[in-house]
């Protein structure tokens, strides 16, 4: 058999050409980082791992706005490709999480918790739902001589017709 020398280039690219098969047997350390345990995150894991993916995706946010104006096409596509991968990445995690769980994070990263002093002062129900009428909301720019007029000529169903001119008249004469 005759094989060309090592230094040969012909040998050099035919040896580590890419689309050579790869040894099925093996598998790469980067595969073995990836692979998921069966056992379920625990509380303070799923914390973890949240405030990894939120601080990924303020990352690529930041990045997207920061350069959107600046960046070339390709550059923008890829940051915008980032901003969404990231943030859909957080909701895919977010709807995999098991019910003990999705209740863990939502007491540990709810920010904006509600002010519930009023409701238990007047021991009502926050999560009743609040009935509002129309007549109940009062509009702030409607002046009272504009509710006179309204309630007036409720019943006037007649259209105005004339012109600017036929209006002055009628405001001189009065």
């Amino acid at each position: 058999m005759n094989q060309p020398k090592n230094n040969s280039k012909r040998y050099h690219r035919k040896r580590h050409h890419r689309n050579a098969p790869k040894n099925e047997g093996t598998t790469s350390s980067k595969n073995r980082r990836r692979r998921r345990s069966s056992k379920p995150l625990g509380s303070n894991q799923v914390l973890q791992k949240y405030d990894n993916l939120l601080e990924q995706h303020l990352n690529n946010r930041k990045k997207y706005f920061e350069l959107f104006h600046r960046a070339d096409p390709r550059q923008k596509n890829k940051l915008e490709r980032n901003f969404y991968a990231s943030i859909e990445q957080l909701r895919k995690f977010e709807e995999n999480l098991k019910d003990w769980q999705k209740v863990y994070l939502q007491k540990k990263t709810e920010r904006y918790r509600l002010d519930l002093t009023y409701s238990s002062n007047h021991e009502l129900d926050p999560e009743a739902a609040v009935l509002i009428s129309a007549d109940q909301i009062d509009d702030p720019h409607f002046t009272d001589s504009q509710k006179e007029a309204y309630e007036v000529y409720k019943e006037d169903t007649e259209e105005s017709v004339g012109s600017i001119e036929d209006y002055q008249k009628y405001k001189d004469s009065k």
